[in-house]
């Protein structure tokens, strides 16, 4: 019923989310390519109405103002393609692409409307030590016109919003090394670079550091 909350709207004809994947592999070398569409209908919020009522008001666009009204949509879709290289798979490259149209309010997970990202994985076996394994990737996300400048108004999502923003996109690079120990213990350390975090060219950049613990039996 709100986005980022924890109550359920029961009213599945205005309030679900319409999905379809189509996974290819063609040829021999391995080739995964994953096409995804979507429609999310929501109680969402409109940031352009948003915009308009603050502007005829005076006052600071509020999304959740405008999301009486059940039913709304967004689409979108996403583009995976997995090339594996060597190693059955384990070492290989990645290329992610998606976009939704940015038109009403983002309702769970990041608050992303462009989104881009390659990475490869490497098996330790290059290096003598075959169950590890390390990666790096990239990813630039973006806004639409519109929500940016709902966010640059003062508006704010579930996520994002600090009053102003002086709009760039977001870019990340991170990497890991999985280290694994005996037959039930990984460990990695982790290590990412944001430019322009939560879309703002007056933050940052910030570095976040990260170590995961993996224990299976």
């Amino acid at each position: 019923t709100r986005a980022n909350g924890n109550v359920f709207d029961a009213h599945l004809d205005k309030a679900r989310g319409d999905n379809v994947e189509f996974t290819v592999a063609p040829g021999r070398w391995g080739t995964v390519v994953r096409l995804l569409g979507y429609v999310n209908r929501g109680r969402m919020g409109r940031y352009a109405v948003a915009l308009q009522n603050a502007a005829s008001t005076s006052t600071t666009p509020d999304i959740v103002a405008d999301n009486a009204e059940e039913g709304r949509l967004k689409y979108g879709y996403g583009l995976n393609v997995e090339q594996p290289l060597a190693d059955s798979g384990e070492t290989g490259i990645f290329a992610r692409l998606g976009w939704n149209d940015g038109a009403t309010e983002s309702f769970a997970f990041t608050e992303a409307d462009r989104h881009v990202s390659v990475g490869i994985q490497v098996a330790g076996a290059r290096w003598g030590r075959a169950a590890d394994r390390a990666g790096i990737a990239t990813l630039v996300h973006g806004l639409s016109g519109v929500h940016a400048d709902y966010l640059a108004a003062g508006g704010r999502g579930f996520l994002l919003g600090d009053g102003g923003l002086s709009y760039g996109r977001e870019t990340i690079v991170e990497a890991y090394y999985r280290w694994q120990i005996g037959r039930f213990v990984q460990i990695s350390p982790d290590i990412q670079m944001a430019w322009n975090p939560g879309y703002n060219r007056d933050r940052g950049p910030a570095t976040v550091l990260a170590l995961r613990l993996n224990m299976r039996y």
